[in-house]
């Protein structure tokens, strides 16, 4: 017992002073809410829990999609509000900048390299904050919307407008870690997430607020937690690699650490996974490491730019030109499953989980 003391609070510390639980925010839904099949025909209604491919995006609506338009001294106003500065992602709590078309720096077509739209974002003066950065990959694919389809901008133009959409990236703080002569950025034609030359010149949108990083927690069981989202993990990867269809009933199915609530993940909370500062593997090998590098992983959602096809992460370079997005439904490809992350549900404190337990002897 008294090793298991010593054991505990030397956890307790490393994660006082790490700091981990200084920013959490559950992950966004994909504003997907049409089913498809494997052909991309459309499923109405959504198919039902005993039904073929039921588990995907559209049969959970988990954290659904939530702004708030702000005023130039940051007050809140209305949705129907005709002119605005800023917006506030209700569940993120990040704060974005509004881009306008009057011909200044934050015209919409104005555009900057890499380390122009750095120091831009450093030094943009917006609602009485100067805390303004460029956003991380992760951020910004958040302000995708995956239910939208071509012509329709992957945004939610309702609060974003003088977004520059077609197929031109915005750029992300977040370097490409296999050649960091490029850097992250996503493109608002359909929210895929591609690197380009930092000399280029791409467009910017500032954010300002938290910023999240992960803090897993293994639980022991076969699963591991992240207590920066709540979301709950399979460990390993599922046996066998599998077709879309097949990942969808296998999540549903399984029974892993007493949970059975399982799901296969959205394109958002399976990103959420990727390290972005890292090369071959670019996953949390230490919580992860038996992730395959060979090929790539479902998510739930459909691509809504082609509907037999559906998203996916290759958790190897993150970055597999040209088919580095989405994918046939019928290929196989690899599985982990997801379960929990509901905005004011299942987050997990590192220090409330480890109390009871030195407290407890």
């Amino acid at each position: 017992m008294k090793h298991k003391n010593i054991w505990l609070w030397s956890l307790f510390l490393v994660i006082l002073l790490s700091g981990v639980q200084s920013f959490s925010a559950p992950i966004p839904d994909t504003g997907q809410t049409t089913c498809y099949d494997a052909g991309g025909n459309i499923i109405t209604p959504c198919p039902s829990s005993s039904e073929a491919f039921y588990g995907q995006d559209a049969n959970y609506t988990i954290n659904p999609p939530s702004f708030t338009k702000l005023d130039s001294n940051g007050n809140e106003l209305s949705p129907f509000a005709t002119f605005w500065s800023m917006v506030r992602d209700d569940n993120t709590g990040l704060i974005w900048e509004v881009k306008t078309e009057d011909g200044t720096s934050r015209d919409k077509n104005k555009t900057y390299t890499w380390q122009e739209a750095l120091a831009y974002c450093e030094a943009l003066d917006l609602g009485g904050h100067t805390d303004w950065r460029l956003p991380t990959v992760q951020e910004l694919t958040f302000l995708a919307n995956y239910g939208a389809s071509f012509p329709e901008a992957a945004i939610y133009e309702m609060f974003f407008p003088n977004t520059v959409t077609a197929y031109l990236l915005y750029w992300s703080s977040t370097p490409y870690a296999c050649d960091t002569s490029n850097a992250w950025g996503v493109q608002f034609g359909d929210g895929r997430v591609s690197i380009y030359a930092e000399i280029g010149s791409r467009y910017v949108r500032a954010v300002r607020g938290g910023q999240s990083s992960s803090a897993f927690i293994d639980n022991g069981d076969g699963t591991v937690t992240d207590t920066s989202t709540g979301l709950m993990w399979q460990q390993g990867t599922a046996p066998g690699d599998m077709t879309w269809q097949q990942a969808l009933a296998y999540c549903e199915a399984l029974d892993l650490g007493d949970h059975t609530d399982w799901r296969l993940p959205t394109i958002n909370e399976l990103r959420s996974l990727v390290d972005f500062s890292g090369c071959n593997p670019s996953i949390n090998t230490t919580y992860f490491p038996n992730t395959l590098l060979s090929s790539y992983y479902w998510s739930s959602t459909t691509y809504e730019g082609s509907r037999s096809y559906a998203w996916r992460v290759y958790f190897k370079d993150v970055y597999d030109y040209p088919n580095n997005h989405w994918d046939y439904k019928l290929n196989t490809f690899y599985v982990r499953a997801v379960r929990g992350g509901q905005s004011g549900g299942s987050f997990v404190n590192p220090i409330s989980w480890l109390l009871p337990l030195l407290l407890s002897d």
